[in-house]
């Protein structure tokens, strides 16, 4: 790894991790490498109040505290055991903050952003338009919501995510209370739309693996 490596914001990120068990330790390494976290981190705000929705172990919240002191980072999951990796590891942060729940526990608004990073697969149709209108009236005016998605073309590579996502949740890795509902980015741009949202930018993003990452970037 070269020094710049080392030095970089999702390598600090991980470090963060060096005392957690092996299987923490692999599973974020590996989620890393599969979703390009660091070309959504640069779409977030570099300061203000943002809240990461489906954090997870933490990994994104960690990288935009580390990315940015100026923000005030929170993450918030279903999962008991994934919310605890993260608070172990937030210990070393003074920025970031988790804690157990959904986006209806989310109290707090006049958020600047909020960040979904690979997680509206898991809900239907309906729950995500749900999901993205409560996240449009927990942000301030002009608040920004960032979303991470995978399209479903081209179809071979949606095929690749799609198997991989199967693979996971059957393994327990990732949390589903029943199909996986992927939808193309057309659909997505619309339910943002009807969410209320504007200014509705959509990116795929290039990677070396066969996924097809989308990142959509809206304002309140």
């Amino acid at each position: 790894m070269s020094n710049r490596e080392e030095g970089s914001a999702i390598s600090q990120a991980l470090r963060l991790y060096d005392d957690q068990p092996l299987a923490v330790r692999t599973f974020v390494r590996t989620r890393n490498l599969l979703c390009p976290m660091s070309d959504v981190e640069v779409q977030v705000p570099r300061e203000g109040r943002i809240l990461e929705l489906g954090c997870g172990h933490g990994l994104f919240s960690a990288l935009m505290a580390v990315s940015s002191p100026q923000r005030s980072v929170v993450g918030v999951d279903p999962s008991s055991v994934k919310i605890g990796t993260a608070s172990r590891m937030a210990r070393r942060l003074r920025n970031v903050e988790f804690f157990q729940g959904s986006i209806d526990d989310v109290l707090e608004d006049g958020l600047n952003a909020i960040a979904i990073i690979d997680v509206l697969y898991l809900v239907p149709v309906e729950e995500k338009l749900r999901v993205l209108r409560r996240c449009h009236d927990l942000l301030r005016p002009e608040g920004r919501l960032i979303l991470k998605t995978n399209d479903t073309h081209p179809v071979w590579k949606y095929r690749w995510a799609w198997f991989e996502e199967v693979l996971m949740t059957n393994l327990g890795l990732t949390m589903n209370r029943g199909s996986l509902h992927f939808i193309a980015c057309t659909e997505t741009t619309k339910l943002l739309l009807q969410a209320g949202f504007s200014d509705v930018k959509v990116n795929h993003l290039p990677s070396l693996l066969p996924y097809p990452h989308t990142l959509f970037s809206c304002i309140r």
